[in-house]
């Protein structure tokens, strides 16, 4: 109990220094006119050069490590900032990298700390796979491949499986990207169709940051 409360504590205060940091750049982004066009963000994502597709990874990775918010959400900024090639690339990159990340970090410190981060609901209804591998590995794939199922949880579950690290890291370099792509494309379809969208970002936004 003492373990869960410690590790809560370490993801609590990471968490909330993501979530500083993510507010305090957009309120700055606000009130220098980054959001009020799609062709004004791109450029001061350009104007930054390698520290913004590196800023983004880092960010996003950790989104995934600490579930903070559903991957999906870092999507549309990847997308607009850097385009469906890049943003498809960075989000995969994040991804993975977090999915691993979150795999390693199960094997050292153990079920306190899945306990600690991982939605009870998910654990009880997961749980009773842990033992069959086989099985937990089909619905860890399917969960990679298809919208609306908690991989990022499911992926601290497979830490406590007798999936070797080497299967697993398999499993999210050939699965995860499929539907990232989906997510990716269809977000830039999306914006392509609406980007009536930016202008009214562009009236709403200012008054939050006044």
């Amino acid at each position: 109990m003492v373990k869960n409360k410690k590790y809560k504590t370490v993801f609590y205060i990471i968490t909330a220094a993501v979530i500083v940091i993510v507010c305090v750049a957009a309120i700055i982004g606000l009130k220098k006119g980054v959001f009020s066009s799609k062709d004004a963000f791109t450029r001061f994502i350009d104007s930054a050069g390698v520290f913004a597709p590196l800023a983004f990874l880092i960010v996003e990775t950790v989104t995934v490590v600490v579930l903070i918010l559903p991957c999906a959400a870092g999507y549309p900024v990847s997308t607009a900032a850097f385009g469906p090639l890049w943003g498809f690339i960075l989000n995969a990159a994040s991804t993975i990298l977090g999915s691993i990340i979150i795999f390693a970090i199960v094997r050292k410190w153990g079920k306190p700390i899945v306990e600690s981060i991982v939605k009870k609901k998910h654990i009880d209804k997961y749980e009773k796979f842990l033992g069959k591998t086989k099985v937990f590995e089909k619905i860890l794939v399917v969960s990679f491949l298809l919208p609306a199922f908690p991989d990022n949880a499911l992926s601290y579950l497979a830490g406590l499986t007798k999936m070797t690290f080497k299967r697993f890291v398999l499993l999210t370099l050939i699965f995860k990207p499929w539907k990232l792509l989906l997510y990716t494309y269809g977000l830039e379809y999306f914006m392509g169709k609406f980007s009536y969208l930016w202008s009214a970002v562009n009236d709403f936004l200012p008054h939050i940051a006044a």
